[in-house]
């Protein structure tokens, strides 16, 4: 039974740590209300004071422009040109609006179903649905999800400017519905 627990709370613990990068924008992350870690940021609505747009950004290397940006549907106020994808088939959905400043090459969506932990990171069974050769920044991504509980059901691949292939878990923060991605 402490096995359980102690896996369980493990697991939490584990799923609920968002990953962000130290600066957004020319911002400083704290001032802006960012939380970041390792490379990749979520956006906390509000903590900075003001009304602002829920966001997350992929910056794996900290540079000065992020690999990829994510930012929900509902707060996109000009989509413009785009590419959908539906990834779910679970009512409700939410759409995740994709988009870059440079070209990034390889870019999948993934189905992610949680197999195990290994050295205190989720492990998780991938499945590819999605692939886009190079996603450009002329031509934004939408993807619309199915969000299935509290563990992370989605997923984002992409081959970054080093020649490495990053994996992305999408989920939802319980506390304020903030978009976040965790590197896996």
């Amino acid at each position: 039974m402490k096995k359980k627990a102690a896996l369980l709370t493990a697991m939490i613990l584990a799923l609920g740590i968002s990953v962000c990068s130290a600066q957004n924008n020319g911002m400083a992350a704290e001032a802006a209300g960012i939380n970041c870690k390792d490379g990749v940021c979520e956006f906390v609505p509000g903590a900075a004071g003001g009304e602002r747009t829920a966001f997350a950004v992929i910056n794996p290397y900290n540079n000065a422009v992020p690999d990829i940006e994510g930012q929900w549907e509902r707060d996109v106020k000009q989509l413009g040109p785009h590419d959908i994808f539906v990834a779910g088939q679970t009512e409700p959905m939410a759409g995740v609006v994709f988009s870059v400043n440079n070209p990034v090459k390889n870019f999948k969506v993934l189905s992610l179903h949680f197999k195990d932990f290994s050295n205190g990171k989720p492990v998780f069974l991938v499945q590819e649905l999605y692939t886009k050769e190079v996603l450009r920044p002329d031509r934004r991504l939408l993807v619309k999800f199915s969000f299935i509980g509290s563990i992370p059901n989605n997923g984002i691949s992409y081959t970054d400017l080093a020649g490495k292939t990053r994996y992305y878990s999408i989920s939802e923060s319980g506390k304020d519905g903030s978009l976040i991605f965790s590197e896996f």
